[in-house]
């Protein structure tokens, strides 16, 4: 990856101008072709005309109109692409059906600026690392922030943990294909080896 810190930034300050949004997904990735972009994406236990308001608030905000079409067969979505600062945002809904025995979504303790937040903390801890990486992914669990990264190699998930308090005792802990750690930020980390990107 490339242009991650000042992606954070961008993303970053496109959340404290948007304001109160649902539970985010983002995603920070690099496309060989289009160069780096970032994927906002709402939870799909949300009612879509929720979903699609967080999606029409970031299309205002960055000056483009949303899609609305079908994503999977007799269930809609919207989207929308355009850039904030120097960053390619895409804003979707996720059309995923909520199926009997899935969690509900937690009540929210967690906030738009806490997101926000979290995504600034994140700059000075990237710099030596962003080379590592193929994706950054921070998710707001409605209760607490988790980050994940994806890496092609296990010599890069060495690279990305170095310095971090290892938390070899979880159940998400595999070495050589899944990792967790603490952040700085105090935020867990899970790091994951795909081989096959």
């Amino acid at each position: 990856m490339r242009d991650l810190m000042r992606q954070l930034g961008d993303v970053a300050r496109l959340l404290d101008d948007v304001g109160l949004l649902p539970p985010l997904e983002i995603t920070f990735a690099h496309d060989p072709d289009d160069g780096p972009y970032v994927i906002v994406a709402t939870p799909h236990q949300l009612e879509l005309a929720d979903q699609r308001l967080a999606v029409d608030q970031i299309a205002t905000r960055i000056g483009a109109v949303p899609k609305v079409g079908e994503v999977l067969r007799g269930r809609y979505g919207a989207s929308v692409r355009g850039r904030w600062a120097n960053t390619l945002i895409v804003a979707v809904t996720n059309a995923a059906p909520q199926l009997s025995g899935m969690p509900d979504l937690p009540i929210r303790t967690t906030t738009t600026r806490e997101t926000a937040d979290l995504l600034r903390s994140l700059i000075a801890w990237a710099p030596r690392r962003q080379q590592h990486m193929d994706e950054l992914v921070v998710k707001d669990r409605s209760r607490a922030h988790a980050v994940h990264a994806i890496v092609t190699a296990d010599d890069a998930a060495q690279s990305l943990l170095e310095g971090l308090v290892p938390d070899t005792d979880s159940v998400g802990h595999r070495p050589g294909r899944r990792y967790r750690a603490l952040l700085p930020t105090g935020h867990a980390l899970s790091v994951s080896v795909d081989s096959l990107r």
